[in-house]
Formats: structure tokens, sequence, C-alpha cells
């Protein structure tokens, strides 16, 4: 089999001289691209059979907002992977390439958009989250990740400017925001970033987007998330299961969460190429934007 030029945007060479770092005499032997940022490596090596690798770049964008975002996303998988958490082993990171990226272990999974047991199925995702926010920042330096704090003001997507009144509801509602004891947060928990193995689960992936910050930013922006993929229903179980687990937090500001996670997320509800599904997406995201804004006008009051 003939390997391509390039994998994404790095060189066949490239990539062969980072495995080579990882382990002497592993060679590249096929690529497969799986999203944008991801790439799937089959690498032959003294096994019997071929193994298998991920390669992780990062967008333009991304690189902007973080020049070391490859080098972060490496390190804070190193202390999660050390501490037990269920996440890829990382393995390397080039950060002497024009792009950097990093490798990591491959974890064999699926993900599930969908489940016989609803509530059941959104128990254990407010159990996967709440473990996440339960990981002790104290015990390990993460001062490389970015303060959630700073990403609030001024710092939003542009092209979602006035939508539905959320930007000038976050902007009035900012200067009285109560904020709980910062967490480590995933910054994009949702069903695509989880994988399972049967019923048990394998890996909690994509951390680019992780930073320091109120646990209620990962809750109120997977809720929109919990919307499309699983439905009202599950929204109110995800929620009832996350609080049961976490009785401390101060809930009162969740609707200012949910309107900064669906800024966040405005353009996904045009995003799919099937008509029915951006109307269903698109009423789907004005209940819920209606929803946090009535709340938090209450707390006005």
């Amino acid at each position: 089999m003939r390997l391509q030029s390039q994998v994404m945007q790095f060189s066949i060479p490239q990539v062969q001289k980072a495995l080579a770092a990882v382990k002497p005499g592993w060679e590249l032997k096929d690529t497969r691209q799986l999203s944008p940022r991801v790439a799937k490596l089959e690498i032959i090596t003294n096994r019997a059979r071929p193994q298998l690798l991920i390669l992780l770049g990062h967008g333009l964008r991304d690189r902007r907002r973080n020049p070391d975002i490859a080098r972060d996303e490496f390190t804070l998988l190193k202390i999660l992977s050390s501490a037990g958490l269920a996440v890829p082993r990382p393995l390397l990171v080039d950060t002497s390439a024009a792009i950097p990226f990093l490798i990591t272990e491959f974890v064999d999974g699926e993900t599930r958009f969908a489940a016989a047991d609803l509530s059941t199925y959104c128990y254990q995702l407010a159990g996967i989250l709440s473990s996440i926010h339960r990981f002790n920042i104290d015990q390990h330096d993460l001062s490389f990740l970015p303060s959630q704090h700073d990403l609030i003001d001024g710092k939003l997507p542009e092209e979602t400017e006035g939508a539905y009144g959320i930007r000038a509801a976050i902007n009035a509602a900012a200067s009285s925001l109560q904020f709980n004891d910062a967490v480590l947060l995933h910054g994009d928990f949702w069903l695509g970033n989880l994988l399972w193995r049967a019923d048990q689960l394998a890996a909690i992936i994509d951390w680019e987007d992780a930073m320091l910050g109120d646990p209620l930013g990962d809750l109120g922006k997977s809720r929109l998330e919990m919307l499309w993929a699983l439905g009202e229903a599950a929204v109110d179980l995800y929620t009832e299961a996350y609080k049961a687990r976490n009785p401390g937090l101060d809930y009162s500001f969740l609707p200012f969460w949910d309107l900064w996670g669906a800024l966040r997320l405005a353009h996904f509800a045009k995003w799919s190429a099937d008509n029915d599904e951006v109307a269903r997406m698109g009423t789907q995201y004005e209940w819920f934007i209606k929803r946090a804004l009535a709340a938090l006008e209450t707390l006005k009051k």
C-alpha cells in the first residue's frame, strides 16, 4: 500500500520522524483522517499485528488563540492519564514542527447518541462530568490552562452578535455573576467526545478547549448538546443527576451559563446538510435560549 504524501497538514517524513522518537523501529503503514484535526495511524511494530495510534493537530483559529495549544493538550493528557482518568495516553508532542502536533494511543470505542434507558444514560453522563470536575487541581500544576473568567468578556464569537439577545443578557448579568470555586473544565463535553466499549466508558477525548472555571460552564454548554442529541427530557434528567452528585454548588446562575454555552454553539444549529435536521435544531435552540433568558430575568426580581 502506498502512503499519501501527507497526513492532514503534516508530511509523512515529519510523522515518521515523530514515530521514531516515540519508539525506534516503528514504521508508518497507513493513515486515515477521522476529522479535520484527527488522523488514525497504522504502525508496523515488532508485534504480530500493526498498532494503531492517533495524531492530533489544531486549526489556525485555535493556534492563534493559543500558540502552545499542542503542548498544553499533551501536558494535560499526561497529567490526567497519570492520575487515572479515562483519557488517551499521550506519547509525544512535536513542537519543532511548523504546525505542532501530538500523538496518543488509540482507544478502541464508539460514540453513543441513543440509549435504551435514557434515565440511566443521563445518570452515567452526569457522573462522567462530575469526575472531571472533582479532579484535584490543587495537586497538579495546571497554570498553563486558560481561565474561564478571561473568556467571558468580549471574546465570544462575533458572528453570533445579538442572536436572540444573548450577548446583551450575558453582558447585563456578568457584573452580578457569582462564581462557584474553579475546577477543571473539559470545555467541550458532549456525546461525541465520549468513547464507549459496551456499557463502560473507554475514554474522554478532545481536551483542546480545557480551562479552569465554574463547573456550570461545562454543565450549561452540555445541556444544549444533550437537548440536540437526546431531547428535552434528557436535559432535565441529566441536570438533576448532576445536581444530585454535586449538591454543594450554587446553581442560581445556571441560566447564564446556558446562554454562554449557547452563544458559543449558535453556528451548530445550522451545521447539518439535512434541512429537516436544521429546522429541528433551530427550534430546540430557540426553546433553550428563551427558557434561559426567562430564568435569568427572574434573578433580577
